[in-house]
């Protein structure tokens, strides 16, 4: 997490929150498939054109697969070659090479909620920037932004104010929070981050599950209650610096 540049620009909050309104045009609600439903993978890819040296992805793509919210963004004027893919059932994989500034990636659902068990495999994760890699979403009234951080790049996202340790799913936590002047997910002043951080990082190549109510009630027991949840909720991958490189192989599905 990239407390002052990756997570207080305005372009990116509104546009995750326009996301959630363009994806109930076309659903109520989504319902997460299990990981053993098969459909044909889609590929994103900006790569450099053949007069450029770099690429400049899009600022945000987003949209529905295999019964998931997808999204993928960047920091204006961020260079370098970034290769996202959707693949089948609630798999995603992001490479990237040379690349400058901030992104985010990842597959969750349309929605967030307390109550949402998420299963996931990170078959890879190889990251030389900053970010981190866990469950994410934002609530309003109040905003918050919260993460579930299950392992992170070149820079530990432990920082802000030390609230405790629990233990849940079989991993300690460490809880964090800190206030934000920066703009929120509706472009408005300040917002309250939250999150709790894995004590090690999560193991590839192995199940893992995140019971996201225990960290919602965790939070609540240390007088920080996430308000309406009506805004998407992604298995989020990130990364933020100059130069970076990595691979991520991620799937998830619902417990």
């Amino acid at each position: 997490m990239k407390k002052q540049n990756l997570l207080t620009s305005v372009t990116r909050k509104v546009t995750f929150a326009v996301a959630a309104t363009m994806v109930f045009a076309g659903a109520t609600g989504l319902t997460g498939c299990k990981k053993d439903e098969k459909m044909a993978p889609e590929t994103i890819v900006t790569t450099p054109p053949a007069n450029k040296a770099v690429a400049t992805v899009e600022s945000y793509q987003s949209g529905t697969h295999n019964g998931f919210f997808w999204s993928l963004w960047k920091s204006d004027g961020a260079t370098g070659t970034v290769n996202y893919a959707n693949g089948t059932g609630g798999n995603y994989s992001i490479n990237w090479n040379g690349f400058n500034g901030n992104f985010t990636c990842g597959k969750g659902y349309s929605v967030g909620s307390p109550t949402y068990k998420i299963g996931y495999n990170l078959s890879t994760y190889s990251n030389s920037g900053g970010g981190t890699f866990g469950w994410y979403g934002w609530s309003r009234s109040p905003y918050y932004e919260y993460y579930v951080n299950e392992t992170w790049g070149a820079v530990s996202p432990h920082t802000g104010t030390y609230l405790g340790t629990f233990e849940t799913d079989g991993a300690g936590y460490n809880v964090w929070t800190r206030w934000m002047t920066g703009k929120n997910i509706d472009g408005g002043d300040g917002f309250r981050q939250i999150y709790s951080s894995r004590v090690t990082k999560t193991s590839t190549g192995q199940n893992h599950t995140i019971t996201f109510a225990n960290h919602y009630n965790k939070w609540k027991s240390f007088g920080y209650t996430l308000g309406q949840l009506n805004i998407p909720a992604i298995m989020v991958s990130e990364t933020w610096g100059s130069n970076t490189n990595g691979n991520i192989n991620c799937t998830i599905w619902a417990q």
